[in-house]
């Protein structure tokens, strides 16, 4: 989603904006896996300016619309690269204070990117107190799959949040160091202004996540079985699929 006049959205991209304060140190390095058109690496770059962003996008159709309409290739200290975002991770040999993953779809999701494999990849490439943010789908009455990510991130990280902040997403947070919940809250306060309207909802709605009792892994990630079902299922109840939207919303 891009708009010309503001880098909000009200939507799903604007959760991970209130996590660069809930790392133990300012954020310089962001990783983005599903950077699309460049809609979160725009609001990244303009909120907490001087960071440094790669941003991976599988499809470079996608980037290429992003250049054309979206304006991507004018974000400052954004780094775009064409690949898929684990096979990146395996290569690189860089850290990130912060990583996003977004690469979640409604009718699909990369089983490879959701397994304790992929987030212990994650974890390796993170600096010393960085944060894993991840953009997880879920519908208002079932939030399996969610529950699987969380579970999953929970195993690998020392501490993992819950923060269903939509009716159709949520993040999962994943912390390198464990924090109470009012060192949450007082993290999240410090956001930028343009999100501070944020802050107390993260720090009412957020919820450890416990680890689960059957992580995903490489060798069984059931992701299409959670997400078709849930997806399904709630579109037989004859409820639609619009989302609400954040206080950020223009």
């Amino acid at each position: 989603m891009w708009r010309p006049d503001t880098v909000l959205t009200g939507g799903e991209w604007d959760m991970f904006l209130v996590a660069p304060p809930l790392a133990d140190h300012p954020v310089r390095r962001i990783l983005i896996i599903g950077a699309a058109g460049g809609t979160t690496a725009r609001a990244l770059a303009a909120l907490y300016p001087g960071v440094r962003i790669d941003g991976v996008e599988l499809d470079p159709v996608v980037s290429e619309l992003g250049r054309e309409y979206m304006g991507l290739d004018r974000i400052p200290g954004l780094r775009t690269v064409n690949e898929d975002g684990r096979s990146f991770l395996q290569r690189s040999g860089d850290r990130y204070d912060m990583i996003a993953v977004d690469a979640y779809h409604r009718d699909y999701v990369p089983f490879h990117l959701a397994t304790a494999e992929f987030f212990q990849l994650c974890r390796d490439h993170l600096s010393a107190g960085g944060v894993l943010a991840i953009n997880a789908a879920r519908v208002p009455e079932d939030d399996q799959l969610a529950t699987a990510v969380a579970g999953t991130v929970a195993t690998v990280f020392p501490q993992a949040w819950r923060w269903g902040a939509l009716r159709f997403n949520e993040l999962v947070i994943g912390l390198d160091r464990p924090l109470g919940h009012d060192e949450l809250a007082r993290r999240a306060a410090t956001v930028p202004p343009a999100v501070r309207v944020l802050a107390p909802l993260l720090a009412r709605e957020a919820v450890v996540a416990p680890p689960g009792a059957d992580p995903m892994t490489d060798d069984r990630a059931p992701v299409e079985w959670l997400s078709d079902r849930m997806y399904l299922e709630h579109i037989a109840t004859g409820q639609g699929l619009d989302e609400t939207l954040l206080p950020t919303a223009p």
